[in-house]
């Protein structure tokens, strides 16, 4: 078999990362047909360039999410099958006398369809969407107060920081925006990242990230927490062995919605 040029070999790793999120030297040079050496320099070279991220042994593919700040009206319609499984997994975590966090984002306002409308708890949100879908529930709604933004359809700010230090809650529920081993979880609004930071840090349970297929290796402008942060991820695909591997060890768990 006639060798590849180096630009075919680098695309075709490339096409092998992103199908399996994170990769081997080991398994990439025995794919490949070339020493580890060169798939390493190969690597070095993607690395450089944004479009994988390295790792000790090999690399984890990398998507750049496109500039601009999160859209709450276009993100409830984007994948919308999948997100109403991944809500209903995850509404299948809170336990009666829970008090839980909800953040932004369309997945988490779809999570109280799925909830016990008799069952006792309570939810701090800033997230108007939640409100926009409670119906006939039992349980107790607390809206954290700030400055409404119409496009995360959320409140932020000092008042809404302020409040969150006064709650330990004893879960929190987060949408993702973009989710990689390396970078963790992203978005691209800085009060998002700044609210769910601060909702993670005062959540004494778990902490619980819903992000559907095309999340993974997605790197938005903002960091939020390192990815050894998240307790759970809920999904709608299973994971590629590889990468749930790789979550496995820095401890986190996945659950795939079915």
């Amino acid at each position: 078999m006639k060798p590849m040029l180096p630009a075919e070999r680098r695309q075709k790793i490339l096409d092998i990362t992103a199908k399996e999120l994170t990769i081997r030297v080991t398994s990439l040079s025995e794919m490949l047909g070339v020493s580890e050496m060169t798939i390493r320099r190969d690597l070095d070279y993607l690395g450089e360039r944004g479009l994988v991220e390295r790792t000790h042994g090999g690399a984890v593919f990398t998507k750049r999410r496109s500039p601009g700040k999160f859209q709450y009206k276009s993100s409830i319609q984007t994948n919308p099958d999948e997100r109403a499984r991944i809500a209903q997994a995850a509404a299948a975590l809170i336990e009666p006398h829970d008090m839980v966090y909800l953040g932004e984002g369309a997945s988490t306002a779809e999570m109280v369809h799925f909830i016990d409308p008799d069952m006792p708890f309570t939810i701090f949100t800033n997230n108007l969407g939640v409100v926009y879908h409670i119906q006939d529930m039992t349980a107790e709604v607390i809206v954290l107060g700030g400055t409404y933004s119409q496009e995360t359809h959320a409140l932020a700010g000092p008042i809404t920081m302020e409040q969150i230090r006064q709650i330990n809650a004893s879960k929190v529920f987060l949408g993702v925006d973009g989710l990689s081993l390396r970078s963790g979880l992203t978005t691209p609004d800085l009060d998002i990242a700044a609210i769910e930071r601060s909702m993670i840090h005062y959540t004494r349970g778990k902490v619980i990230a819903m992000a559907d297929h095309s999340k993974f290796g997605l790197v938005a402008e903002v960091v939020v927490v390192p990815i050894q942060q998240i307790d759970i991820i809920v999904t709608d695909q299973e994971i590629p062995g590889a990468f749930q591997k790789d979550l496995q060890q820095t401890g986190v768990e996945v659950i795939v919605a079915n």
